[in-house]
């Protein structure tokens, strides 16, 4: 085990303002740069949030509509309705009116209403604003806000207590992750609080590190109801990259931080209680149990050195990891389907794509290249982990397959039958994590900590030409010009060339200031 961090003087260091600005600005740029409604399904989140902060949490339910629920709202909430161009590329998003946004009282719909409200909070004061044309931009921001400061404190620590690693995270927030803290969307805050939890747990142990842990763990565990599934299997990779058992990365921090991590998986429940959903949604939450199962079960295997038990205890992990995937499918509207099966397998290359990022209502397209230079920086990083620490090279295997068939599972337990319900940026909280891991090392001296520059060029590439392309797709279509000067500015509060310059010159400084953190721990 490591041992604590002792008091440092880079706490009030210029260095930590740098980054924070950085990463509040680049989410600015994305939050102004993204046409209101541009998120996935975000004008039902917007509705959502604005009932959940006025205690409005069972609305109307058409009859013709059962998955709908309709509130009596400011008008502008959930406007303009993207319909003339969601999920049609080639459609510039200027067919949408800019104007007529009130706040008087309106029958407004939302199909968000069954999530958990606890992420909701924040974006719904936004809908108590008089300045109806703000408003869509003011509850990006206060939903960015905890997604700003996870990303701030995690690139922080990593500078200082994992440098080596610092530049791969950049790698790891791709344009998805950015795009959706841009919008109202639960997944922001789950995505940045996947990214806090990585980042508590493979940093040395402190203040800042148990801060990560437990912002990460709360985040994950409110915000959606996978989050207790993504923040399992992060602490289960984490302990396999440093050998360790769940109860040792669980005594690493203070009892305050213990208890209050605890609390938060009753809390998790609550939602699923209330609305009586005790089948595949209940599974999900009670995920973090396994915890529990598999420090036991390493403990035991610890102490009952002889093969026939080694082998007992295999026998029953692989017959309970099989027992929980047919439950699951058992759980699911609708029961197993195999031909659902076969279509969501074949998705698997789509979800990868959606990593990277495929934006807008999934009509916006990351550019191949970004897609190829992200995946090739990955395999770079997994082929130095090979020669330097096999261990976690193995581990990282093993986790991006685990990935990709918990999102199957996943998918198949909603109950839809077409195949593609599921989104790369749902496996995000996890993902998010993985270049993290290649790049974790125990030691100093090592080759990746000289890749710091190539790694923070590649990741300042992918996500300029993923915003580049975001513009692009909103001004003209994805078939129109590649010149900023011939967009169509659809209402923007700034012209999107501008915010293009702005975005190549906050991300580089924020590169820049994660090398800096490199070079001056390097030199303490």
């Amino acid at each position: 085990m490591e041992t604590p961090e002792a008091p440092r003087s880079w706490r009030s260091d210029p260095l930590i303002g740098r980054i924070v600005a950085c990463v509040f600005l680049l989410a600015v740029c994305w939050i102004i740069g993204n046409p209101r409604s541009a998120g996935p399904d975000e004008p039902s989140h917007m509705v959502t949030s604005a009932a959940v902060v006025r205690g409005e949490f069972d609305g109307n339910v058409p009859p013709d509509n059962p998955a709908v629920e309709v509130f009596e709202l400011p008008g502008m909430v959930g406007e303009p309705d993207p319909v003339c161009w969601a999920q049609q590329p080639t459609v510039p998003v200027g067919c949408a009116p800019t104007d007529g946004l009130v706040t008087e009282q309106e029958p407004r719909a939302t199909t968000s209403s069954n999530y958990a409200p606890w992420s909701f909070v924040l974006p719904g004061l936004a809908s108590l604003t008089p300045w109806a044309s703000g408003y869509a931009y003011l509850a990006r921001l206060l939903n960015a806000a905890l997604p700003i400061a996870l990303l701030s404190g995690g690139l922080i620590a990593l500078a200082r207590g994992r440098p080596a690693a610092a530049p791969a995270a950049l790698l790891g927030l791709t344009p998805i992750v950015w795009f959706t803290i841009g919008t109202v969307n639960p997944s922001a805050i789950a995505i940045a609080g996947g990214f806090a939890l990585w980042v508590g747990l493979l940093v040395p142990p402190g203040s800042l590190a148990s801060a990560l842990a437990l912002g990460g763990w709360a985040s994950l565990l409110l915000a959606r109801r996978d989050g207790p599934l993504w923040a399992t299997a992060i602490v289960l990779v984490c302990c396999a990259a440093m050998r360790v058992r769940p109860k040792e990365l669980w005594e690493r921090v203070g009892p305050p931080t213990r208890w209050a991590a605890l609390a938060m998986v009753p809390v998790a429940l609550v939602p699923v209680i209330q609305r009586g959903d005790f089948g595949f949604n209940a599974l999900l939450g009670a995920t973090t149990i396994g915890l529990v199962v598999v420090d036991q079960a390493i403990r035991w295997w610890i102490n009952h050195p002889s093969r026939s038990t080694r082998v007992a205890v295999t026998t029953i992990g692989v017959a309970l990891g099989i027992w929980v995937l047919v439950a699951a499918m058992a759980l699911r509207p609708g029961g197993f389907q195999a031909e659902t099966l076969r279509l969501v397998m074949s998705n698997t290359g789509q979800h990868l794509q959606q990593i990277v990022g495929v934006l807008g209502w999934l009509d916006a397209p990351v550019p191949v290249t970004g897609v190829l230079l992200f995946w090739a920086g990955i395999g770079g990083l997994a082929a130095v982990a090979r020669l330097e620490l096999p261990r976690v090279a193995t581990v990282f295997c093993v986790a991006l397959a685990a990935a990709i068939v918990t999102a199957w599972v996943l998918e198949l337990g909603q109950g839809s039958s077409y195949g593609s319900y599921w989104q790369g940026r749902y496996t995000m909280p996890f993902a998010v994590g993985l270049p993290i891991l290649l790049a974790w090392r125990p030691t100093a001296d090592t080759l990746i900590e000289r890749l710091g520059g190539p790694l923070v060029t590649v990741a300042w590439i992918v996500a300029n030409v993923g915003f580049l392309a975001a513009q692009r797709r909103w001004g003209v279509g994805v078939d129109g010009s590649w010149y900023p000067w011939d967009w169509d500015t659809w209402g923007a509060p700034a012209p999107p060339v501008l915010l293009v310059i702005a975005h190549a010159a906050i991300s580089a400084a924020l590169a820049r200031s994660v090398l800096v953190g490199r070079a001056v721990e390097a030199a303490t």
